[in-house]
Protein backbone atom coordinates (compact mmCIF):
# COMPACT_ATOMS: atom_id res chain seq x y z
CA UNK A 1 0.00 0.00 0.00
CA UNK A 2 2.95 2.32 0.57
CA UNK A 3 3.85 2.03 -3.12
CA UNK A 4 0.36 3.16 -4.10
CA UNK A 5 0.61 6.23 -1.87
CA UNK A 6 4.07 6.99 -3.26
CA UNK A 7 2.73 6.93 -6.82
CA UNK A 8 -0.14 9.17 -5.77
CA UNK A 9 2.33 11.60 -4.17
CA UNK A 10 4.39 11.73 -7.37
CA UNK A 11 1.28 12.51 -9.41
CA UNK A 12 0.29 15.31 -7.04
CA UNK A 13 3.83 16.72 -7.18
CA UNK A 14 3.72 16.68 -10.98
CA UNK A 15 0.38 18.51 -10.91
CA UNK A 16 1.86 21.16 -8.61
CA UNK A 17 4.77 21.69 -11.01
CA UNK A 18 2.41 21.99 -13.98
CA UNK A 19 0.14 24.45 -12.20
CA UNK A 20 3.11 26.58 -11.20
CA UNK A 21 4.34 26.56 -14.81
CA UNK A 22 0.92 27.62 -16.05
CA UNK A 23 0.63 30.52 -13.62
CA UNK A 24 3.99 32.18 -14.31
CA UNK A 25 3.97 35.05 -16.83
CA UNK A 26 4.95 33.72 -20.27
CA UNK A 27 4.17 34.41 -23.93
CA UNK A 28 0.70 33.33 -25.05
CA UNK A 29 2.03 30.83 -27.63
CA UNK A 30 4.13 29.06 -24.98
CA UNK A 31 1.16 28.89 -22.59
CA UNK A 32 -1.12 27.48 -25.30
CA UNK A 33 1.40 24.75 -26.13
CA UNK A 34 1.85 23.97 -22.46
CA UNK A 35 -1.91 23.75 -21.91
CA UNK A 36 -2.31 21.36 -24.85
CA UNK A 37 0.55 19.21 -23.54
CA UNK A 38 -0.96 19.13 -20.06
CA UNK A 39 -4.38 18.15 -21.40
CA UNK A 40 -2.84 15.33 -23.43
CA UNK A 41 -1.04 14.06 -20.33
CA UNK A 42 -3.99 14.37 -17.94
CA UNK A 43 -6.60 12.68 -20.13
CA UNK A 44 -5.12 9.18 -19.64
CA UNK A 45 -4.36 9.96 -16.00
CA UNK A 46 -8.00 10.54 -15.06
CA UNK A 47 -8.01 7.27 -13.15
CA UNK A 48 -6.13 8.98 -10.32
CA UNK A 49 -9.23 10.51 -8.69
CA UNK A 50 -11.17 7.22 -8.44
CA UNK A 51 -7.96 5.51 -7.34
CA UNK A 52 -7.48 7.99 -4.51
CA UNK A 53 -11.12 7.58 -3.50
CA UNK A 54 -10.71 3.82 -3.47
CA UNK A 55 -7.61 4.14 -1.28
CA UNK A 56 -9.48 6.31 1.22
CA UNK A 57 -12.40 3.88 1.33
CA UNK A 58 -9.97 0.99 1.80
CA UNK A 59 -8.34 2.73 4.77
CA UNK A 60 -11.76 3.51 6.28
CA UNK A 61 -12.95 -0.07 5.80
CA UNK A 62 -9.84 -1.58 7.37
CA UNK A 63 -10.03 0.82 10.31
CA UNK A 64 -13.72 0.22 10.99
CA UNK A 65 -13.61 -3.56 10.58
CA UNK A 66 -10.34 -4.56 12.16
CA UNK A 67 -10.09 -7.45 14.57
CA UNK A 68 -9.71 -6.11 18.11
CA UNK A 69 -8.19 -8.48 20.65
CA UNK A 70 -7.77 -7.94 24.37
CA UNK A 71 -4.51 -9.91 24.50
CA UNK A 72 -1.82 -11.07 22.06
CA UNK A 73 -3.89 -14.10 21.09
CA UNK A 74 -7.48 -13.62 19.96
CA UNK A 75 -10.08 -15.80 21.62
CA UNK A 76 -12.92 -17.57 19.88
CA UNK A 77 -15.49 -15.08 21.22
CA UNK A 78 -13.49 -12.14 19.86
CA UNK A 79 -13.27 -13.78 16.44
CA UNK A 80 -17.03 -14.47 16.52
CA UNK A 81 -17.74 -10.85 17.44
CA UNK A 82 -15.52 -9.71 14.55
CA UNK A 83 -17.28 -11.99 12.06
CA UNK A 84 -20.70 -10.83 13.25
CA UNK A 85 -19.79 -7.16 12.81
CA UNK A 86 -18.49 -7.80 9.29
CA UNK A 87 -21.60 -9.81 8.35
CA UNK A 88 -23.84 -7.16 9.90
CA UNK A 89 -22.14 -4.37 7.96
CA UNK A 90 -22.54 -6.32 4.70
CA UNK A 91 -26.21 -7.08 5.32
CA UNK A 92 -27.02 -3.48 6.31
CA UNK A 93 -25.35 -2.14 3.13
CA UNK A 94 -27.17 -4.48 0.79
CA UNK A 95 -30.57 -4.32 2.48
CA UNK A 96 -30.85 -0.52 2.49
Amino acid sequence: MALQWMILAYVVAAEVVLVSLLTIPAPKLLKNQLVSLVSLILQPAMFIVPFAGFQLLDIYWKNEHRLVCTSEICTATERDRYEKTVCHSFSSRFNS
